[in-house]
């Protein structure tokens, strides 16, 4: 007869299940905030994104060397850095390439990285080829110099860098939108001589104000000629607190009495806008237009043509109608939300991000500087050795040819 079950709960630990699951659900926020959807404020790049730029340039992918596909990427990536699905992988990789959804685009893509019109319309990645662009060498031209420290990879196999030695803001170039638990960031792209200038202005001037460096930031810079149409009174503020809101409006044109379209709002759609102006002409709400088409092609990514019913119809009061119920007006949440140099997340003004940033660079470039000078005192020190030994070269031949052990010290 077999022994009967042992039951016993000794060296069973008891917890309440409210306690526990409290602890559960505060350490996979802690890692998806830390390690998923918040950007560092060094390199303005998330844990995938980062790891992504680091698996293509250790495969030899740069500026200047041959596409290859994407699938090769992403199973490095996976393989080594990442242990997360590889469609939220390469839907990643597809964003850092896509000139109208980043505003310096990190990756150089060849094939179907989907349109503007449908961003998602990208071809699977056993189609695509990819390359790193050349901007991304602002991320990754000094990484072989002791500028960042390593941290071991999911395994403990291999060691990856914690950030990337930018040389740019990058966090402000290209913005960044991220979802975690119980907090968000929306940070918008901006131009880059005009972030570049407002650094140079705090390093010349550490105490100037935010709306100082308001003169040399304009405001956001998204990769559309769409207008930013928010008051600098607004502007001022966003960048004073890091929350708000901004709104962009289509640029359009009269061509012999017909509304043409030529840009619009980032990331809207030019099919979506054609479908809520033609649903409000068969409802009837639109008696001023006649016709509409849709006349984009390869020279002109966006080109929409309202025709108006009569020569009588004001074009800007018809447009101000469609901005005002169409998607030709849009406006975007800005949180600047990021995870700072003391490894926490927190919403920052613009002065703190450039600030923190400046530090950032300066920490950099001490370290390259200290690497670069300690490779050079350890040659200085063989080449001391050396010129000793040349000094005294009969001894040293002496040395060698009658003892069999070296003298101890």
């Amino acid at each position: 007869m077999s022994d009967s079950l042992d039951l016993s709960l000794e060296g069973v630990e008891r917890r309440s299940l409210a306690d526990f699951t409290e602890q559960a659900y505060l350490n996979y926020s802690m890692y998806v905030i830390m390690d998923r959807a918040l950007p560092h404020i060094g390199d303005g790049l998330k844990p995938v994104q980062r790891r992504i730029v680091y698996a293509m340039s250790e495969l030899g992918l740069d500026a200047d060397a041959k596409h290859k596909k994407s699938a090769r990427t992403v199973g490095d990536v996976l393989g080594k850095f990442h242990p997360h699905g590889d469609s939220a992988c390469y839907e990643a990789m597809v964003l850092m390439a896509q000139p109208f959804s980043y505003r310096y685009t990190l990756v150089d893509g060849q094939g179907n990285w989907g349109a503007p019109d449908d961003p998602k319309s990208f071809a699977a990645m056993r189609y695509t080829e990819a390359r790193l662009s050349r901007y991304s060498e602002v991320l990754l031209a000094e990484l072989g110099q002791g500028t960042v420290d390593w941290v071991p990879n999911f395994d403990g196999t291999l060691d990856e860098p914690a950030t990337l030695p930018a040389r740019l803001p990058n966090l402000l170039l290209n913005g960044t939108t991220g979802i975690a638990v119980g907090m968000a960031t929306d940070v918008p792209p901006h131009n880059l001589r005009e972030v570049a200038t407002a650094c140079v202005r705090l390093l010349d001037e550490p105490n100037a104000t935010v709306e100082q460096l308001c003169e040399h930031i304009q405001g956001p810079d998204f990769p559309t000629e769409a207008e930013v149409i928010t008051p600098k009174a607004d502007l001022l503020k966003i960048y004073e607190t890091g929350r708000g809101s901004v709104r962009m409006r289509a640029v359009y044109r009269v061509e012999d009495g017909d509304i043409v379209v030529t840009a619009l709002p980032h990331q809207v759609s030019g099919a979506k806008v054609l479908e809520q102006i033609a649903a409000q002409m068969q409802a009837k709400k639109l008696p001023m237009v006649a016709d509409l088409r849709d006349e984009s092609d390869h020279e002109n990514p966006c080109r929409i043509v309202i025709i108006p019913r009569s020569n009588r119809v004001d074009a800007d009061e018809l447009m101000t109608h469609l901005f005002a119920t169409t998607e030709l007006e849009s406006s975007y949440r800005v949180n600047t939300n990021v995870i700072g140099l003391d490894g926490k997340p927190q919403v920052k003004d613009l002065r703190t991000l450039l600030t923190e940033w400046l530090v950032y660079r300066v920490g950099t470039v001490r370290r390259r500087l200290q690497f670069r000078l300690d490779k050079v005192e350890k040659r200085l020190h063989l080449l001391e050795g050396l010129l000793v030994a040349f000094l005294n070269l009969d001894e040293v031949i002496h040395i060698i040819r009658t003892e069999d052990q070296p003298k101890p010290v």
